[in-house]
């Protein structure tokens, strides 16, 4: 009878849950309708980018956690409602309605969480060191692998621009703006009305913000500066309803690192190397008291300093920290420029979210491998020390508040002043 009740447990473990919600459904369908009508196709693509993205960050704990013998209760795409999951075993496997990341839940991952006397063994707190490090540090080691195989596959494909700004004028649009006005090919754009061009991006995005405008360009032309008036033209309106400007000139192309397969990895590791240094960088420009000073005050300023038709990146943009939704329509802009585009695009993002990640401070995984540490160096004579997580809950709080602030603002700024390429 005992044998038979087993059975018939570990049959209902295996079968779906009965609890899933048609909202979950219905809140998902309603995203991607909105996705695909404001950003396209391109949008979705990029959408479903991050939440594969996101997924094979949990995958990464999951894995740890089920390597060191740990008990994983659950593992989830999303949050919110729950639209459809199966329980095999112990874990039950799932989606939810909001897909805004994922989460693996193993036990016992501090002091505070109950566990259950027959699975003390199976706790995250009383793992040994080197299994509780790699638990901790497994999702950005994902973004990280994720980032390499990207730049590895660019850099044997079509190659990483390297100089940006070593371009010229190729070509021109017959009847255009910038025939118009008397640029011819081989010149180079040094400075839009008096300011200095830094690359090709630079001058597009300011002549985007420029539709109708008259503005002066200065050029080099075989060695002489010539100086150059006209109108810039306008588009019609872009996905956030604004007219954008355009010259009509086709570059050269940039400087590019492309590699043969072999070759192609030890320049993979220098990439890698290069967007890791750039993003540590940023972040501490960012996070310091001035950078989070001038951030808040362009959300309060944002009202009396900008106007509602600048479009493109702008002077304070380049540290800017992006939203989802910024990072979504940026992500869309350059996947319709090609697959080279969206790569480099997501390998920025995963290298992004693994160094920040590792911020030493909860509820950040950077903050558990931070506790493995210490428990490591309080540990004496064989005797484990357990840290005491209750004493570490107001900062943690307030690491939650203040991440929620710039979540919310960057959102705010993505919406009212949006950074388009």
């Amino acid at each position: 009878m005992a044998e038979k009740t087993s059975r018939s447990k570990r049959v209902t473990e295996a079968s779906p849950q009965e609890s899933n919600s048609p909202v979950g459904v219905i809140i998902v369908l309603v995203l991607f309708v909105l996705l695909a009508m404001s950003t396209g196709f391109a949008g979705v693509i990029v959408v479903l980018s991050l939440v594969a993205m996101l997924f094979l960050h949990e995958l990464g704990h999951y894995l740890a956690a089920r390597r060191a013998g740990m008990k994983v209760t659950e593992f989830f795409i999303g949050f919110g409602p729950k639209i459809w999951s199966f329980k095999k075993g112990e874990t039950e496997y799932g989606l939810k309605g909001i897909p805004a990341g994922a989460y693996v839940r193993v036990i016992g991952m501090n002091n505070l969480d109950p566990v259950a006397p027959e699975d003390e063994h199976r706790a995250y707190k009383n793992a040994k060191f080197g299994q509780r490090l790699l638990l901790a540090s497994a999702g950005s080691l994902m973004h990280f692998l994720i980032a390499l195989v990207l730049l590895y596959a660019v850099l044997v494909g079509n190659g990483i621009n390297t100089d940006e700004s070593d371009w010229t004028v190729k070509d021109l649009r017959s009847g255009g703006p910038a025939e118009v006005m008397g640029i011819e090919s081989g010149d180079r754009i040094i400075a839009l009305n008096g300011v200095p061009i830094t690359d090709w991006w630079d001058f597009a995005s300011n002549i985007a913000g420029l539709p109708n405008e008259k503005v002066t360009i200065q050029v080099s032309r075989n060695g002489d500066l010539v100086t150059l008036q006209g109108n810039i033209g306008s588009r019609v309106a872009n996905a956030d309803g604004q007219d954008y400007g355009f010259i009509g000139i086709e570059r050269t192309k940039f400087s590019t690192i492309k590699a043969g397969p072999i070759d192609a990895l030890g320049e993979t590791g220098e990439q890698f190397g290069l967007l890791s240094y750039e993003t540590v960088k940023g972040l501490g420009n960012f996070f310091s008291p001035s950078g989070l000073s001038d951030f808040f005050t362009e959300v309060f300023d944002l009202g009396s300093t900008q106007s509602p038709t600048n479009v493109g990146v702008g002077e304070g943009d380049e540290g800017r920290i992006v939203s989802v939704v910024g990072a979504t329509r940026l992500g869309a802009e350059l996947t319709e420029t090609g697959w080279t585009g969206l790569f480099l695009f997501l390998a920025t993002i995963n290298v992004f979210i693994g160094i920040f990640n590792l911020i030493p401070l909860l509820p950040l995984d950077g903050g558990h491998v931070m506790i493995a540490f210490y428990e490591r160096l309080r540990s004496r004579n064989g005797t484990r020390y357990h840290a005491d997580a209750s004493k570490l809950l107001p900062i943690t709080y307030l690491v939650v508040f203040v991440l929620i602030a710039i979540g919310v603002a960057a959102i705010y700024l993505d919406i009212a002043d949006p950074i388009s390429l």
